[in-house]
């Protein structure tokens, strides 16, 4: 069912305040283009479509909170359902992950994992150094990090909620990269990065058309874009911009607990313009 949800964003100008309680329309995605009941070659959405999907993706895991059985079992698991979705790109193994739920109120690191609130503010995790006249990309994220430059460098995010019902409160909403201005694009470091480099946050538009799905069950994931290097529709790419939203009443119901990993795959050499 679609809700209106209130979406906090940058200010109009870049030493403007926040704009918080921005109210939007969450559609809701399932209604209309449901679940993919297996994993399957999707690289044409995610890197040039609207940049996300859920697909059905059973994990393993018997417990989310135990940092250790997630590496030994999830982090294969991940890797595995990246690679069914982008065949044509060889994907890096994953190192680390986030474990978010409603108790956690600043965002920590603890031997490599991430532990964070549910983050309420419109944003992308990953993004280039552009040019004073932001007209075009001076360095970027896949230059800043170290990462081949002789390949198409694409970055993933997988996000489940792992509570054992259906997910009812802060579901990850997910804005279709295609409705991006990319005038709206704001670049800043992020804050909470290991090592400094940019991400994206944004100013609102009502042009940007924003998805989450109802009843997320702790079997499916919600798979979306977060870095394109050599981005197809333009020089600047577009993010699959991203924040959680309340769902106006549902205090008193289950809290979320939500655990994501973030990684790279980089593009074979005879799959792209790129050697």
């Amino acid at each position: 069912m679609d809700f209106t949800g209130y979406l906090n964003y940058s200010g109009e100008t870049d030493k403007a305040p926040p704009q918080l309680g921005v109210p939007a329309t969450i559609h809701d995605a399932r209604a209309d283009r449901g679940v993919e009941g297996s994993p399957r070659d999707s690289t044409d959405l995610l890197l040039d479509g609207n940049g996300f999907l859920l697909v059905h993706a059973p994990s393993a895991v018997d417990d989310w909170a135990d940092v250790h059985d997630v590496a030994r079992v999830y982090y294969a698991e991940a890797q595995a359902l990246a690679q069914a979705l982008l065949p044509s790109f060889e994907v890096m193994p994953i190192e680390s992950h986030t474990f978010r739920n409603e108790d956690i109120k600043e965002h920590y690191w603890v031997d490599g994992i991430q532990y964070g609130p549910c983050a309420e503010f419109v944003h992308n995790d990953y993004a280039d150094f552009l040019a004073p006249d932001r007209k075009g990309v001076e360095k970027t994220f896949a230059e800043v990090m170290g990462m081949p430059a002789d390949r198409r460098v694409i970055g993933i995010n997988i996000w489940r909620s792992v509570t054992d019902t259906p997910l009812e409160r802060f579901p990850l909403t997910v804005c279709d990269r295609t409705s991006i201005d990319p005038d709206d694009l704001v670049y800043e470091l992020n804050p909470n990065a290991p090592k400094p480099f940019n991400a994206h946050y944004s100013r609102p538009n009502p042009g940007q058309r924003w998805n989450y799905y109802s009843d997320i069950a702790k079997d499916e994931a919600l798979v979306f874009t977060t870095y394109d290097s050599n981005p197809g529709d333009g020089e600047l790419f577009r993010p699959t911009l991203h924040t959680a939203v309340q769902i106006p009443g549902t205090d008193g119901r289950t809290p979320r607990v939500s655990v994501e990993v973030r990684f790279f795959a980089y593009s074979l050499p005879q799959s792209d313009g790129i050697s």
